[in-house]
């Protein structure tokens, strides 16, 4: 082999060595645009499924806005405002989720801040039935009073030596609102309304004339033969909706804590007065329908 013959043996390894590097920088330079562009299209599903969220929210506050003009005096889930839900309804690209809930079927913990024996009373009863200590319940009151109005119930967790058990079902049976609210009849659940009315029948009784009716009156109670506990009312002023938007492989959710207010100037008005995000959304936020 001549020198001439290992100088273009060299220059063709030289050649085949640039090529390679120019290659893989190619398609480096392919990877990162195409991860560029996944990131792009995510971005632009997020913020399509976030609108979408809070298309739902703001449909929610018009059913509601309505209902108390029509029917201020009463709230139960036969009235148009329950039927709005959504499970699984087809969307441009994605699907769509919405629940709405009455939020004031659960004993309000911010009740207990209002210097009235009779939210306390009730809490205290309530802890005991769900097997919290005297001292934990205490503990939870001074919390309240302490650190609230609060938003969510999650830190009662966080009360030392509690059972899990005894906390999960507390929290089935509280919630924490804004002010001072009572417990709707026409939402609280049957172990609720056990407890309310000392009187289990009742409240099968009570339960099977909502699924019949749609709702619970007074003069249900009378024919019954019982009185409507202290606290507890047939209307509401505050609200739960939540909403799931999935548009391509992103998902957003969002829970959303809406009130009616009523004031001389303006009549009644329907606002958001909290909000959560993801896997902020707390548990007394309603469920989402099952998807058949």
């Amino acid at each position: 082999m001549t020198r001439r013959d290992d100088e273009q043996g060299m220059i063709l390894i030289n050649v085949l060595m640039f090529v390679a590097i120019a290659s893989g920088l190619v398609l480096l330079m392919i990877g990162r645009e195409e991860l560029a562009l996944d990131r792009a299209l995510r971005s632009r599903e997020a913020a399509r499924a976030a609108a979408i969220v809070r298309g739902g929210e703001l449909s929610a506050i018009a059913a509601l806005q309505r209902d108390a003009l029509a029917a201020p005096d009463v709230d139960h889930a036969g009235e148009a405002w329950a039927s709005i839900g959504a499970s699984g309804a087809a969307i441009d690209g994605g699907t769509f989720d919405l629940a709405v809930s009455d939020a004031e079927g659960r004993f309000n913990v911010n009740s207990l801040r209002s210097g009235d024996a009779v939210p306390v009373i009730l809490f205290q009863k309530l802890a005991a039935i769900a097997g919290l200590d005297e001292q934990q319940t205490v503990e939870a009151i001074a919390y309240v009073r302490s650190q609230g109005p609060v938003t969510d119930i999650r830190p009662i967790r966080l009360l030392p030596g509690a059972d899990p058990a005894a906390i999960a079902r507390l929290e089935r049976m509280v919630t924490a609102l804004p002010g001072k609210t009572t417990i709707n009849l026409n939402a609280a659940d049957e172990e609720l309304l056990a407890f309310l009315f000392d009187d289990p029948v009742a409240a099968q009784r009570l339960v099977a004339i909502r699924k019949r009716n749609g709702q619970v009156t007074l003069r249900d109670l009378s024919d019954l033969k019982i009185s409507q506990p202290p606290g507890t009312g047939f209307r509401s002023s505050t609200f739960w909706v939540r909403v799931r938007a999935t548009i391509g492989d992103t998902a957003q959710q969002g829970a959303t804590l809406i009130q009616r207010r009523w004031t001389v100037e303006n009549g009644v008005e329907t606002v958001p007065v909290a909000r959560w995000r993801n896997a902020a959304v707390p548990p007394e936020a309603p469920a989402f329908a099952v998807r058949s």
